[in-house]
């Protein structure tokens, strides 16, 4: 008899988990970036800026982390370990899937520009947060949320050269940025980086360069937080 039960529950737990994984669904986030609305180009290609300047971008990496899904029924999918670092170098970073998501309609998505506090001083290294990867300073300054490097003959320093590395986490240095948007697919979110609007916002030959965290570097975040939106 023991037996009998045993193999009931069994059966039963077997159902449930099956049913479970029947309203799941996985969505892929995909990320385009762009440049005066043209797949970005990094290396070879010349772009001319609405302020004169112009650019050769080299180098474009970000950190896209706390990814929080809100479902029609008002309850929420929070990906776990979310953190992506998306470098326009690699090509495998620009897609992702969030795993097990309820197949309920999704109503809107919530994620954050670079790296929280918590996670800056928690001391966990493993996959994106690896500081080989080179988004890492210190553990007084944690990581860099985005990093952005070119050249331009309007910049006056010697390299003629211009470099954005943007973080930092303490109460008057975070440069954290938070966004949401209202999304209407729900297999597939595009969510579009448009970097023309930051370098656009810019005269190169007044600023080019921050590498520390601060109140130019709160500043400057507050601007690129602008080149993200969803397209449908």
């Amino acid at each position: 008899m023991k037996k009998v039960v045993v193999v009931i529950v069994i059966f039963a737990l077997v159902c449930l988990s099956f049913q479970m994984k029947k309203n799941q669904k996985d969505v892929d986030v995909l990320l385009q970036l762009n440049f005066q609305n043209e797949s970005l180009v990094l290396n070879d290609k010349k772009y001319v800026t609405k302020t004169n300047d112009t650019v050769t971008i080299t180098k474009m990496k970000f950190y896209l982390s706390n990814i929080v899904l809100e479902l029609e029924d008002g309850t929420q999918y929070k990906e776990s370990n979310s953190v992506h670092l998306v470098d326009a170098e690699t090509l495998s970073s620009l897609e992702f899937h969030l795993k097990n998501v309820p197949d309920i309609k999704i109503k809107k998505i919530r994620f954050d520009i670079g790296i929280d506090s918590l996670t800056s001083v928690s001391e966990n290294f493993d996959g994106d947060l690896d500081p080989a990867l080179g988004m890492y300073w210190a553990w007084n300054t944690g990581y860099i949320n985005m990093k952005l490097e070119g050249k331009s003959s309007s910049c006056t320093n010697v390299k003629k050269e211009f470099q954005f590395h943007i973080g930092g986490y303490l109460p008057k240095q975070n440069a954290l940025q938070k966004i949401e948007f209202e999304i209407d697919e729900n297999q597939i979110i595009n969510i579009e980086v448009e970097l023309s609007k930051w370098l656009d916002s810019l005269s190169l030959k007044e600023t080019n360069s921050i590498m520390i965290p601060g109140e130019k570097a709160i500043a400057m975040a507050r601007i690129y937080k602008n080149i993200f939106e969803i397209k449908q």
